[in-house]
């Protein structure tokens, strides 16, 4: 990544955080100029609909910062599950984490990739939980797997794909499937420039075929 490439970075994110400290701070201080006595009906649906309107842009903001540091929603599931494997983890949480409303559906679709994700009770506000660190190696690299990776840039359906099937290596023709672009090798360079530890042969011959990579920890 270039200087030029990485202050942009910098200043994008800066720019969304404050957004999203701004809309936060927007949210309360409504929230603080409400009644506390005689609180009319009509008084509170101002309220509730300009706090909603305040978190809706802290939504916004909260997916353009997880787009740019890790990629989509799903994405950012897995990394987040993957992270706190056998842990409850609450829909709140999730909703945080994927920056979506539509956060169950790309849970559903990692369950249909073969991840095993449940929850502990029945009910809207039950917790989630991956009961398995990583898939097995035959469904990690099989074909379905392989044609569920979404993504919109070659870069975020690497990732994604690697995310998969950690700690298992990928193949040369794997990845270049994956990122449907002749180029790949260069776009993982540059997701290793971003801070993902990805290995090669070279880090790890004992473990990695030659040409093969594989995602070594799930932190960038």
């Amino acid at each position: 990544m270039n200087v030029h490439s990485a202050e942009s970075d910098r200043r994008l994110h800066r720019e969304q955080l404050e957004r999203l400290e701004q809309s936060l701070k927007d949210a309360l201080a409504i929230v603080q100029a409400t009644p506390r006595e005689n609180l009319r009906a009509q008084d509170w649906l101002e309220t509730a609909a300009e706090v909603g309107r305040h978190l809706a842009e802290s939504r916004e903001a909260l997916a353009k910062v997880r787009h740019d540091v890790v990629g989509g929603a799903r994405t950012a599931l897995l990394l987040y599950f993957r992270s706190h494997p056998g842990e409850e983890v609450s829909p709140h949480q999730l909703e945080g984490v994927a920056a979506i409303r539509a956060w169950a559906r790309r849970i559903r679709e990692l369950r249909q990739v073969g991840w095993d994700i449940d929850t502990a009770r029945a009910g809207a506000d039950a917790p989630y939980r991956l009961n398995a660190p990583y898939l097995e190696e035959a469904v990690a690299s099989s074909e379905e797997t392989i044609g569920s990776i979404g993504g919109a840039t070659p870069g975020e359906r690497l990732i994604e794909y690697l995310l998969h099937i950690s700690p298992w290596p990928a193949s040369p023709q794997q990845l270049e499937r994956v990122a449907k672009v002749p180029t790949w090798r260069q776009e993982l360079r540059q997701l290793i420039e971003e801070g993902w530890l990805i290995e090669s042969h070279d880090n790890a011959p004992a473990e990695i075929p030659p040409g093969h990579y594989r995602l070594a920890n799930l932190e960038s």
